[in-house]
């Protein structure tokens, strides 16, 4: 599935602000393993790093750390991440939103670092072979946690629900998904509601996995386009219990970071 290889924050701080909101356990991984355990629990971070205008006149340069749990306990799935990160540009906040909000697209460069926002997930996943075809509902809450004085935060909590829909066929599973996305109100410059949808496929290669997409945000703010954006990556077991991960991806519209690339490191704790 698109959000097991995909890290939490690296979609939301470093399009926004970008690693799991995506939840980073690689559970597409599973597939090509041997028959997981009931109760999974593990650990994911690494680093994320992109570059982009985003309309504006100068580049920003957006490098996060993230940090994040998933637990998972038969069909029932709980993450939680937060991220370190860095802005070097433009007056662009995280707010979570997976989308830059452009504050002041003539502001002059800064610098600013921290702790970003929590972001908690809850997902129920109806797997493949009960109606021949997997779901996935997820839902999650944004915590206003990072420093709205700083940029790196809104300073208030955000929303958002998804489905994703998968099938497989042989070793090649196509996916889509779409969702919808409640912002805070931030006092000083208006948000709007947002979809967000992806689609693509993974391929299982023994207990290495292979992940495309096309994904699709649309911009909470009219000072920044909406985001289209190609994302591939490809995730292999370096031990029994740790997993590493590479990722990349090509802005196609002013609204996404021009490129972004990135690494994980998932430890399964049981």
């Amino acid at each position: 599935m698109r959000h097991a290889l995909r890290p939490t924050f690296a979609a939301v701080c470093a399009a926004c602000a970008g690693l799991a909101a995506a939840s980073p356990a690689l559970a597409q991984s599973e597939l090509a393993a041997d028959p997981a355990p009931d109760t999974q629990l593990s650990f994911t971070t690494g680093l994320d790093f992109s570059e982009g205008d985003y309309g504006a006149p100068l580049d920003t340069r957006i490098l996060v750390v993230p940090f994040s749990a998933r637990l998972k306990t038969g069909d029932v799935r709980i993450t939680a991440s937060v991220p370190w990160l860095r802005i070097d540009g433009a007056n662009i906040v995280g707010g979570g939103a997976g989308t830059p909000i452009v504050i002041d697209p003539a502001a002059p460069r800064s610098v600013r670092s921290g702790l970003g926002d929590v972001s908690l997930g809850l997902a129920y996943v109806i797997p493949e072979d009960r109606l021949g075809i997997g779901i996935d509902l997820s839902g999650r809450i944004k915590l206003p946690t990072a420093s709205a004085a700083k940029g790196l935060g809104t300073g208030k909590a955000d929303f958002s629900g998804s489905v994703e829909l998968s099938r497989t066929f042989g070793t090649v599973t196509p996916f889509a998904s779409v969702g919808y996305r409640l912002p805070g109100d931030p006092d000083g410059f208006d948000l709007k509601n947002t979809l967000f949808a992806s689609a693509g496929f993974s391929v299982a290669a023994g207990k290495t996995v292979l992940i495309a997409s096309y994904d699709y945000r649309e911009s909470p703010t009219t000072l920044a386009q909406d985001s289209h954006e190609l994302f591939g990556a490809i995730s292999v077991p370096v031990l029994s219990r740790l997993d590493l991960t590479f990722y990349g991806s090509g802005g196609l519209s002013k609204g996404a970071p021009d490129y972004g690339v990135g690494a994980m490191l998932t430890l399964k704790a049981f």
